[in-house]
């Protein structure tokens, strides 16, 4: 319950803004919100890779794609107990595995991979 109410507060928080979270697509206890330049068929492709491939966890997730310029941007929500600890090389090393990854499997160009608050807002952490 709590779950969809901070869904909620974010999208309202969104919408009151005038910023668009995207298009969406759901996967189960993953939502993928898609903005312009990101077609369809490629949330849904990454949707089953992210799916497919253990990155989904028993919580809801929400997962937006952009372009920016010639590079796919992948936000990922950071839950908040985590904001004030630093990457470490490994966590760095695995976040530019996947990229790669993402890269040759769905995208076949380059894919950032952004950590964000729940407005998707980037935390500098990288």
């Amino acid at each position: 319950m709590r779950n969809w109410i901070v869904i909620f507060l974010v999208a309202l928080l969104f919408q009151g803004c005038g910023i668009s979270m995207g298009d969406r697509i759901d996967n189960g206890n993953l939502s993928v919100y898609f903005l312009e330049g990101i077609n369809k068929e490629k949330a849904i492709e990454f949707s089953k890779y992210w799916r497919n491939n253990g990155f989904l966890g028993e919580e809801k997730q929400i997962i937006q794609l952009e372009r920016e310029e010639k590079t796919v941007v992948i936000k990922l929500i950071e839950r908040e107990m985590y904001h004030s600890d630093s990457f470490t090389i490994n966590e760095e090393a695995m976040l530019q595995e996947l990229e790669r990854a993402l890269k040759k499997e769905i995208f076949h160009e380059d894919v950032e991979i952004m950590i964000t608050d729940n407005t998707f807002r980037p935390i500098l952490k990288r």
